[in-house]
């Protein structure tokens, strides 16, 4: 696990000193060292921080040069795999110098070519310089666990594990996308390809990028999606066993380390499965966050499991006044606006985390995997009555300045639209109240705000089955899994999520509907079946309570609103100047994204 950064330029050489900026950049992402590689053109470099997670040695340094001086790596990540790969490598004649994974990827891209990824199974982030195709690769994993951000411009390539890193380069252009504004409050982040900035792009989960350096092009390709898979009749019976045998399987795999590994706990269903299944290979040191209010903390959940299974259980607790000084600092840690709250719980949890352990397992993704946001056939439309045609709700919902009006109307729509629209935050009508006249007159006139969902939704198939899809390409790898990836990270701590595991998400993908999702049983219920063998009933079968933080009781006692006035997107009218008066600004959450973008105008470089 680590923080990777490079540079290509056709006309100026670059400098050392721009590699070890972008290294130091990083720092926090690799405290274990950091080192710099420059091609002897001086047109490449690349630049790593290492946290030293498998091979602790000098052998695993990187930036790593293969034996035959064809290719060069970083790489941020980890290949749960790679022992079985490196056998597989050195079948085919490879000899390797290393004990890491790292070289496996060098190995296989030598022996294989870029297809090599799919034989990848784990969390990763990589650049790959080709000196004999001369090419540089950019490759993400397939579910978009690590992150990676770049810039192209036809003559110069820079890329980087976070944009503040690319913040470092000479020149830097600060040029804010207002789309990306107005996406932001749509879904809470800023959905790829976009950033913040008009000249520096996220790479899309699943995807590799390729620059021919001597033609000067660039090119992309998807080299993964679950919706090529097609769903499979099975049994309830088959459906458990296979679910079994499969988180045994990833679970062991993802606590593959030269290092203790824990876990994170909060007592719900998806970290306790991982961590029963976590018990079972190696004793496990387990940590949870605890809130002042009452209503929100999960503590005497995850203290009786933890009790139940004997695990040493750490806590910690987050409180009201530890908010606003997190909020600074969450803004900082995520680099772009990003809209989750409970990234900052994250933060805390990692903090402790990193004191004792370098890396910790999370139960992110059962939810997006098997079902567990749907509550019931509202959330998949099927409560619905639609009366009216959805382009006049479109219409309606455009001009509509209230958030729970928005959510009414909605109700109207037939169960495909309602899918849709439902998985967005903030419609037209709000945001048009938010942001000055000056800067909605910005956005294209024909600007579609769900432009992002409609990329995966597919009308033609059942209403559980859309909406999981929608979750698992949207919310999942852009929300859920870059709060961890940041949060984390901004401490040294590797979170590994192995319901996130790609051959866990396609057998979800072959499901029958009604596995995942029951109108009975509800969502996750072939999880909880498999987890009651293990927990006693009334911890595995309680009423959902999401990790989220009290946002509205600590809102109530900061205050967020002068701070909102204070921040350079108020002074200089990108927020609108009435916005208190005609914007509907009820919701914490809401309030929460506001502060977010006023905090980030602060303290980061911007033009408009």
């Amino acid at each position: 696990m680590c923080g990777i950064a490079g540079l290509w330029r056709r006309e100026v050489p670059v400098d050392l000193a721009e590699l070890h900026s972008l290294c130091a950049a990083l720092h926090h992402r690799g405290p274990d060292g950091g080192n710099v590689w420059l091609h002897p053109s001086r047109r490449l470099g690349f630049a790593h921080r290492r946290l030293a997670i498998i091979d602790l040695s000098a052998a695993g340094t990187q930036p790593m040069q293969s034996p035959t001086g064809r290719s060069c790596i970083v790489f941020n990540g980890e290949i749960y795999n790679y022992r079985e790969l490196r056998q597989l490598a050195g079948r085919s004649g490879w000899r390797f110098h290393s004990e890491s994974d790292t070289e496996v990827i060098l190995a296989l891209y030598e022996q294989q070519g870029i297809s090599c990824v799919h034989h990848l199974r784990g969390m990763f982030a990589f650049a790959l310089w080709d000196e004999e195709e001369q090419r540089l690769w950019l490759v993400r994993d397939r579910l978009g666990i690590k992150p990676l951000y770049y810039a192209w411009d036809g003559t110069c390539c820079a890329f980087a594990s976070e944009p503040r890193a690319l913040q470092r380069l000479r020149a830097f252009p600060s040029q804010l996308d207002v789309t990306a504004l107005w996406d932001f409050l749509t879904y809470h982040y800023i959905p790829p390809p976009k950033t913040i900035y008009r000249h520096i792009r996220k790479l899309e989960a699943g995807t590799w990028l390729c620059v021919d350096v001597q033609r000067g092009v660039l090119s992309q390709q998807r080299y993964w999606t679950p919706l090529e898979v097609a769903e499979e009749p099975c049994t309830a019976e088959q459906a458990m066993a296979e679910l079994d045998s499969l988180l045994d399987s990833v679970v062991a795999e993802h606590l593959v380390a030269d290092v203790p590994v824990g876990a994170f706990l909060s007592g719900g269903v998806d970290s306790s499965l991982v961590v029963a299944y976590a018990r079972q290979h190696q004793p496990l040191r387990v940590f949870t966050v605890d809130f002042d209010v009452a209503a929100k903390s999960e503590r005497q959940y995850a203290e009786a499991v933890a009790r139940h299974w004997g695990l040493e259980h750490r806590l910690v607790r987050l409180s009201a006044e530890d908010f606003f000084p997190s909020v600074e600092q969450f803004v900082q840690v995520y680099g772009e606006p990003f809209g989750d709250a409970s990234g900052i719980a994250v933060m805390a949890i990692s903090r402790v985390a990193r004191v004792e352990l370098k890396a910790v397992l999370s139960g992110d993704g059962g939810d997006e995997l098997l079902g567990g946001y749907i509550r019931g056939r509202a959330d998949v439309g099927g409560a619905n009555c639609p009366i009216l045609p959805s382009r006049w709700m479109t219409g309606l919902l455009r001009w509509l300045p209230s958030h729970r009006g928005e959510r009414w109307l909605r109700r109207l729509l037939p169960p495909a639209e309602y899918i849709l629209r439902s998985s967005v935050w903030m419609e037209f009508g709000q945001k048009r109240r938010i942001f000055a006249p000056a800067v909605v007159a910005l956005l294209p006139s024909d600007y579609d705000e769900l432009w992002f969902l409609r990329r995966f939704w597919r009308r033609e198939l059942p209403p559980v089955r859309q909406r999981l899809l929608l979750e698992l390409q949207t919310w999942l790898p852009e929300k859920m899994l870059t709060k961890v990836d940041r949060a984390s990270m901004a401490y040294g701590l590797e979170v590994r999520v192995p319901l996130v595991d790609h051959r866990l998400v396609e057998w979800a993908c072959r499901l029958p509907v009604d596995l995942l999702w029951h109108p009975l049983y509800g969502g996750k219920w072939l999880a909880k079946r498999l987890l009651a063998r293990e927990l006693p009933a009334e911890l595995v079968y309680r009423p959902k309570k999401g990790f989220s933080l009290p946002l509205g009781e600590w809102l109530q006692r900061v205050g967020w609103r002068h701070r909102l006035q204070e921040s350079r997107f108020w002074r200089e009218q990108i927020f609108h100047p009435a916005m208190f008066r005609k914007a509907d600004l009820r919701s914490p959450v809401t309030a929460f994204l506001l502060v977010v973008l006023g905090v980030w105008s602060d303290v980061n470089p911007w033009s408009l």
